[in-house]
């Protein structure tokens, strides 16, 4: 019987690496290059090669181009919202078909080391949430001729705190950090754990020091580098304990840290990963188990909608019933449901917070809706995110049958919390 595989994408501009849930070992696997077993990262180019009529992605695309006359096609990634045609010997393809293929074979350069495999999950995640590379994203479920619900989409700091909290848990008695050095620049993160309070919170901060510390800015300098990247490390330490250290992205690999390797490891445990995004990814594509630590916690970062928004039931009893939860990233949430109203024009939304007892409530009168019996009313009631704060509620008359059809009226109430 073929194998269906939870599989974790980290998808960057430059480069591409997979990995997948080894059900033996009970943890992600990242998968080389067949012919470069050194390296995670697939790098994203396609070529077409003249001779063969054939595509090839990646290394093998890499080493192709130098041995057989064809096309290199790259900065897909760049590319990839763009509806320009691109002439590939004679067939007309857009940016966006060549960047879905690209993802394709990727994926496929994988599943064919492994005779019938398929996809059970795919998580991809980004280094951070856009809308346009988003939407395009959102249609690889057909190129992969998969189930929508099969994708989901996720950014590097979601899928980096999959990969921490499913670490062993003395990793993180107290804070962790996290530095992520790649071609733009450094980031830190701080993830800081509330204890002993209901709910107890997971809360990220974020600082950019991409402006003082990149890699054009040292131009091989190793020990200014080095010494820049100390103070910086050393300065975030003392803000609080941090229980061990996360270090990823580009500009770790080369081995540069003598003076700053030596601070970090002061009383913390520090890792140096590639793949720490990957293999996120494929924990929260396996999701289950290890998803424990968001039904523990309540996770707060800048991407997470930090309350719930529904409705009330408009009777005595006053019940909240939800139609979209927060605690997740704002453009990963979507709600609908269904209501019969009682001898009532109104809806009353409701805004809970999740972090405190407190909600906020607005009440939308359904102007232009015709006389009907009592629960003959019947409203769709859907709820979109624009970010975290800000969003709508759209509520659309959809009849109650042949005996009294819809109206078509649509009633939008935007808001923010």
């Amino acid at each position: 019987m073929a194998e269906a595989y939870y599989i974790g994408m980290d998808l960057c501009s430059d480069s591409t690496q997979i990995s997948f849930y080894n059900d033996i070992k009970r943890e992600p696997e990242t998968v080389n290059q067949l012919n470069n077993k050194e390296t995670y990262m697939m790098p994203n180019i396609l070529f077409y090669s003249k001779i063969t009529g054939d595509w090839y992605v990646g290394s093998e695309a890499s080493e192709t181009r130098f041995k057989e006359e064809g096309i290199i096609l790259d900065e897909l990634y760049k590319n990839a919202r763009s509806e320009e045609l691109v002439d590939v010997d004679g067939v007309k393809y857009t940016y966006k078909q060549l960047f879905l293929l690209m993802l394709k074979m990727h994926i496929n350069s994988f599943l064919y080391r492994y005779e019938g495999a398929t996809v059970k999950k795919l998580v991809v995640t980004i280094p951070e949430y856009n809308k346009d590379l988003y939407k395009v994203l959102s249609e690889l479920y057909k190129e992969l001729n998969v189930p929508e619900e099969c994708i989901k989409i996720t950014s590097h700091l979601d899928s980096g705190l999959y990969y921490i909290f499913n670490q062993s848990s003395d990793l993180w008695v107290n804070s962790v950090a996290l530095f992520d050095y790649n071609i733009e620049g450094l980031h830190y993160y701080r993830i800081d754990i509330s204890r002993g309070k209901s709910p107890e919170v997971i809360s990220v901060t974020h600082e950019d020091y991409s402006a003082q510390f990149n890699m054009a800015l040292f131009a091989g300098d190793n020990i200014l580098m080095d010494a820049t990247f100390a103070k910086i490390a050393e300065f975030e330490m003392k803000k609080t304990y941090i229980s061990s250290v996360f270090l990823t992205g580009l500009g770790f690999s080369e081995k540069w840290m003598n003076k700053s390797r030596n601070m970090l490891c002061q009383g913390r445990r520090v890792f140096a990963g590639q793949n720490i995004y990957t293999k996120g990814a494929c924990y929260k594509a396996v999701g289950g188990e290890y998803e424990e630590f968001y039904r523990r916690f309540f996770v707060e970062t800048k991407e997470n909608v930090i309350y719930d928004v529904g409705i009330s039931s408009g009777d005595e009893e006053d019940k909240f019933i939800p139609i979209a939860l927060g605690g997740k990233q704002w453009y990963n949430i979507k709600g609908k449901i269904h209501v019969i109203l009682d001898d009532t024009d109104k809806i009353t939304i409701v805004y809970r917070s999740r972090m405190s007892d407190h909600e906020n409530r607005e009440v939308v009168k359904l102007h232009g809706i015709p006389k009907r019996p009592n629960k003959t009313s019947k409203f769709s009631i859907e709820v979109e995110f624009e970010d975290p704060h800000k969003g709508a509620v759209i509520i659309r008359d959809v009849g109650f049958g042949k005996l009294f059809p819809t109206t078509n009226k649509i009633y939008r109430k935007e808001f923010e919390v």
